[in-house]
């Protein structure tokens, strides 16, 4: 892969612009106009015009937003005209990039201009890190274990954007290099959380993530399960006791920041159930089937805290991944049994099925013993999330309200969106015990999406600013936005923009 993927020019002659396989020309829509003569600029040529008004009388279309025209220029260059406007947020340039960009590479094409020349300038900006990102992601190798050969993807595609004038070449550059970075890490998200099942147990995944620690440059360190055991990890522990492989573990990665003192520290957790069967309280077959991509939360901490070095973020970064099986055998933890959690709470099981809480509340306060300015932990939790939000968005649940519009604008702004939650106190009623501290969940109803996070908060150090991210749209069926797997690895760009926002740096 070239270093850049994109490359940002102000002009281009001639002769540059007949190098391309494919031209991608970005229409803008202003109030008022209703007719393609209106939305065609100045600059382009009249000959492309009149193919263009020829393929309108064909299929008589008015244009509006995310309009799509296609044609061969010529047998070396096929062209496509798209239409924006002001209305569109984040999701839908990230979505019309995909729609633009995903048949011009299976068409053939390698080398492709944007021409932006006729969006203003802060829509240029959003339309150039879309048109990266979705690049980026078409440049996603899925895990094969196929015995067809495969065919490497990655520097198969460049991308040249044509901006206007007063688009300032580096923070344009800026731009692309982070959409492309992030997009790099949400290919890594997937590449992982798509791996079968028998090629990331526990003892693999530590494995894969302690090279992939080196390679980053990341501290690594390795808390084994004998480990957690004499330090009293009662709530990690049942999970992890029902495996035949005493392999579970906690994996810590580290980020130690750009070299400043007094550096703000952020802290990651992420769930990393490499199978999830439900335990004694089993999933049927149905439920069962992808349950190796329960893993998806901890595919994120790891990814983040390598964009963070890649990117030499301003900040501290800490990443603790509880890695783990939820498995069926003679020492699988039951309904009704009492496991002390390593701050001392007392936990009645009723579902072993809610694995994750159970794992991440051990994980949790272990990371608050950080003293995080800012704790974030990401899960595959719950499928009442998925069911209250659908898998196009992700919840988003904390400790502090005033973070709430911050979490949806960054949703906004990243085109991964998410919706908070309330965290009322009263939501907690059904977690009370009558033979211990709380209840690991409810037999049945409720919203468990919400009592899951009330439950993880117990276990969140006192005046630790937290946010817990459920991954609902971790799977989406074709895709989500820029991203064409049902895989998304959803929450790069999304905890990027919020981390930005939240200690106030730009890229």
């Amino acid at each position: 892969m070239a270093k850049t993927l994109s490359k940002i020019h102000h002009q281009m002659d001639q002769t540059a612009l007949s190098s391309f396989d494919a031209q991608i020309w970005i229409l803008w829509l202003k109030p008022g106009m209703k007719e393609w003569a209106e939305v065609f600029p100045e600059t382009m040529g009249a000959a492309e015009r009149d193919i263009l008004q020829a393929l309108i009388q064909r299929d008589p279309q008015k244009p509006e937003a995310g309009s799509l025209l296609s044609f061969d220029r010529n047998p070396l260059q096929r062209w496509v005209v798209a239409v924006a406007d002001e209305g569109m947020e984040t999701f839908r340039w990230l979505s019309l990039a995909r729609q633009i960009l995903k048949p011009l590479k299976e068409h053939g094409c390698k080398k492709i201009l944007a021409n932006l020349t006729s969006v203003p300038l802060p829509q240029s900006l959003q339309a150039a890190d879309a048109l990266t990102a979705a690049a980026k992601g078409l440049l996603f190798s899925f895990p094969k274990y196929s015995q067809k050969e495969v065919k490497k993807k990655d520097g198969e595609l460049t991308l040249d954007l044509l901006v206007v004038p007063e688009v300032d070449l580096e923070e344009a550059t800026r731009v692309v290099q982070h959409a492309e970075s992030t997009s790099a890490a949400n290919n890594q998200v997937r590449h992982l959380v798509m791996q079968a099942g028998n090629d990331l147990t526990p003892a693999q995944y530590v494995a894969r993530l302690k090279k992939l620690a080196e390679q980053n440059e990341l501290g690594y360190q390795f808390t084994s399960q004998k480990k957690l055991e004499s330090m009293g990890a009662g709530a990690f522990l049942a999970v992890a006791q029902g495996s035949a492989h005493e392999d579970a573990g906690l994996v810590k990665l580290t980020y130690e920041g750009n070299g400043k003192k007094g550096l703000k520290h952020l802290v990651l957790v992420g769930k990393g159930v490499t199978f999830d069967t439900g335990g004694h309280n089993i999933k049927n077959s149905q439920g069962m089937y992808g349950m190796h991509r329960d893993m998806a939360g901890s595919a994120l901490a790891y990814s983040l805290v390598a964009l963070a070095s890649k990117e030499k973020w301003p900040v501290r970064v800490t990443a603790f991944l509880a890695i783990a099986e939820n498995m069926i055998g003679p020492r699988a933890y039951r309904q009704n049994d009492v496991i002390t959690a390593l701050n001392g709470k007392t936990i009645e099981i009723v579902d072993t099925d809610a694995e994750g809480r159970m794992l991440l509340a051990d994980t949790l306060h272990i990371a608050s013993g950080e003293k995080p300015d800012l704790l974030l932990d990401f899960a595959t939790l719950t499928g009442a999330c998925i069911r209250a939000l659908s898998t196009l968005y992700s919840g988003v649940f904390t400790n502090r309200q005033d973070l709430v519009p911050a979490l949806i604008a960054a949703g906004r702004e990243s085109g991964e969106r998410v919706w908070p939650f309330p965290m009322d106190a009263d939501f907690a009623e059904c977690l009370k015990s009558d033979i211990a501290d709380i209840k690991q969940c409810r037999v049945s109803g409720g919203v468990d999406h919400i009592e899951a996070s009330l439950f993880l908060k117990e276990f969140v150090g006192k005046d630790i600013p937290w946010v817990h991210l459920d991954l609902s749209a971790a799977e989406n069926s074709g895709g989500l936005a820029h991203i064409e797997t049902e895989v998304t690895g959803f929450g790069v760009r999304f905890v990027s923009r919020f981390v930005r926002n939240y200690w106030g740096w730009s890229v």
